[in-house]
């Protein structure tokens, strides 16, 4: 079902039809002029003998036979080429294909279209037809493949899984219903809903199986555009009754496997399935009084809640790490408290996720004593720089403990749109550091593309970023003398960089030296740019604290790695949210500890953190 073929219902017999239109396409005028020559060797004279005219007779009658077969063929080829013509037409009624594209549904049938059929298509078409066949040597290499296809379904099931969204809302084509109603993409057909079924089932994901399975038979009960006799038909209907099987849901299993049986009676797999699904299923003892008995086969979808989505989950408090000490805390060392807290983050690590989980959807509750310091948090006007008195910068600090702190429209719109342009050609797979083998690989809790702004760009481009070291000196104070070159990362479908330090801990660098860290030391601080903002999702959050911060275009976010005495704060883990809607661009400017002693100073009390914030306080989790 993954070639064109399978994208409509095909009238019986089209197959062999286009199967002999291809064949006569290609071998047609080979037969005419074979026999065409056979006439030529009785052409002389024909009209002087009635046993020629009678045999030219029977060859016209051959080849008007064979001219309305391939006539008939190529119009059914044609017809099928047609039909998918206009259903990418009518696909694509938008008046702005930015904004087209960056709904996740559209996202998905554009990639799940060219790896099924563009990657095919021209199989189907005139071979002969040179601007087409030109079209097809310059587009093909950059023709999504299987892998994109692949890596699509898990961006869609991750959005399922992080923002609780059921199969219903991705195959009508509003994911963002519970959010904004007003926004909507292009529904699913049955062939792409299989392909999340099987992919599901494939990774042995029952309940996400039975959610998308249930919405792929709804349709082809209701619309049926395939035949119960078509591998489609079956392959969902298969899929599907086997899934409500190991979820649990065996009498509608035995439903489904019911109406699979009426079409196809003597399949011995299917009519083994049902003898095992009977064996297996234990009636209920009567009806529940007021509750009216569902079919999988004739109720929409809404009025059988499968569970495939769970709801929004309560996480306990797993840990306080005991950092400072007090009456009733045992003092450790620095490196003792960061063993003792990395190996409790990984023991509760199923809790963790569903924090990142829950931070991404929505802020979750503070304690009191959270919401006492955010209440005493200010914004002001940042004018102590020569450079700001005329231009002074927006600042809110928005965050106690890591002290964060936005800078609103530290860019604007023009050096945005400026470097997005310029990293778009050097964009390659983010990589990510591997602790144990020290080498950059690819992984999927960070999915996203980067760009690093080297120092070999155009003059015109080098005053822009001279100009924004410039503003990023006065807006942190920082030097600049030991910063990272800007890093620039654009997050498409699902993008996402899941929990994660910028800087080093004390165990990183015990693994890797201290010479790893280069000569500018560790990451004292993160200047995170937002260049742009999407649609919905890609909130940045903090799992630690409890900090959550939704992209604002052209504002910066700010924040330290590390104490003032130089060790790492293990409270500024964070995390970047799978992007929902739309595009995420970011700018990333790390700066180093080295040649910043003179201007963050250390402190007499070596456990004194940013402005005087109560510690004690801000290390409690939120609830």
């Amino acid at each position: 079902s993954s070639g064109i073929n399978a994208e409509w219902p095909l009238r019986p017999g089209l197959h062999v039809q286009i199967f002999v239109a291809l064949f006569l396409h290609e071998y047609f005028p080979r037969m005419l002029t074979f026999l065409l020559l056979l006439v030529s060797r009785i052409s002389a004279d024909v009209y002087s003998s009635f046993e020629n005219v009678k045999n030219i007779n029977h060859i016209e009658n051959h080849l008007v036979k064979l001219l309305g077969e391939y006539i008939a063929a190529d119009r059914a080829r044609l017809n099928t080429l047609e039909t998918f013509q206009q259903y990418v037409i009518d696909s694509k009624q938008y008046t702005d294909p930015d904004e087209y594209i960056s709904y996740p549904t559209n996202q998905f049938n554009v990639i799940h279209r060219f790896a099924a059929d563009w990657n095919n298509l021209d199989k189907w078409m005139d071979s002969q037809n040179a601007e087409i066949a030109n079209a097809y040597d310059t587009y093909r290499s950059h023709f999504p493949d299987d892998s994109d296809l692949k890596g699509a379904v898990k961006a869609i099931h991750r959005l399922q899984d992080m923002y609780k969204i059921s199969a219903g809302h991705f195959a009508r084509g509003d994911p963002l219903g519970t959010i904004n109603d007003t926004i909507r993409g292009q529904p699913f057909n049955v062939k792409a809903l299989y392909v999340f079924t099987k992919n599901a089932y494939d990774s042995e994901d029952y309940k996400k199986c039975a959610g998308w399975g249930q919405q792929a038979f709804h349709q082809l009960q209701t619309l049926q555009e395939y035949t119960p006799q078509s591998s489609m038909w079956f392959d969902v209907s298969d899929h599907f009754a086997f899934c409500l099987y190991k979820i649990g849901n065996v009498e509608h299993a035995m439903e489904v496997t019911d109406e699979m049986l009426r079409y196809h009676p003597t399949h011995e797999r299917l009519l083994s399935n049902k003898a095992y699904f009977q064996d297996s299923f234990l009636p209920s003892l009567g009806e529940t009084p007021g509750v009216e008995k569902r079919s999988v086969i004739t109720d929409p979808p809404e009025l059988l809640n499968l569970h495939e989505i769970s709801g929004p989950e309560e996480v306990p408090i797993t840990y306080v790490p005991k950092i400072y000490p007090g009456a009733d805390q045992v003092v450790l060392s620095e490196e003792e408290i960061e063993r003792d807290i990395e190996d409790r983050y990984y023991q509760f690590w199923s809790k963790r996720v569903r924090r990142y989980k829950r931070l991404c959807k929505e802020q979750a509750p503070l304690t009191p004593e959270i919401k006492e310091q955010i209440d005493q948090l200010t914004c002001f006007y940042k004018q102590d720089t020569p450079g700001l008195i005329l231009k002074p910068i927006k600042v809110e600090v928005v965050w106690p403990s890591p002290r964060i702190t936005i800078f609103y429209d530290l860019v604007d719109d023009y050096e945005a749109n400026y470097i997005m342009k310029l990293a778009q050609p050097l964009l390659n797979r983010a990589t990510v550091h591997n602790k144990e083998t020290g080498k950059l690989e690819n992984a999927e809790y960070r999915v996203s593309k980067t760009a690093w702004l080297d120092i070999d760009i155009p003059a015109d481009t080098e005053k822009i970023v001279k100009r924004l070291n410039r503003r990023m000196e006065d807006a942190t104070e920082l030097s600049h003398e030991y910063a990272e070159l800007q890093q620039v990362n654009n997050y498409g479908m699902g993008g996402q960089y899941e929990p994660h330090y910028d800087m080093k801990t004390l165990q990183d660098i015990k693994k890797q030296n201290q010479n790893s860290m280069g000569q500018g030391g560790n990451r004292v601080a993160t200047l995170l740019f937002y260049l742009g903002e999407p649609l919905s999702g890609g909130a940045t959050v903090f799992t630690e604290s409890g900090a959550r911060l939704s992209p604002v275009k052209n504002a910066a976010v700010f924040w330290y790695n590390l104490l003032p005495n130089g060790n790492p704060d293990l409270l500024t883990r964070h995390a970047g949210c799978p992007v929902l809607a739309g595009t995420k661009w970011v700018m990333n400017k790390w700066f180093h500890v080295n040649d910043q002693m003179f201007i963050r100073r250390c402190d007499l009390d070596e456990n004194k953190k940013e402005k005087s914030t109560d510690c004690d306080s801000a290390l409690i989790p939120l609830l």
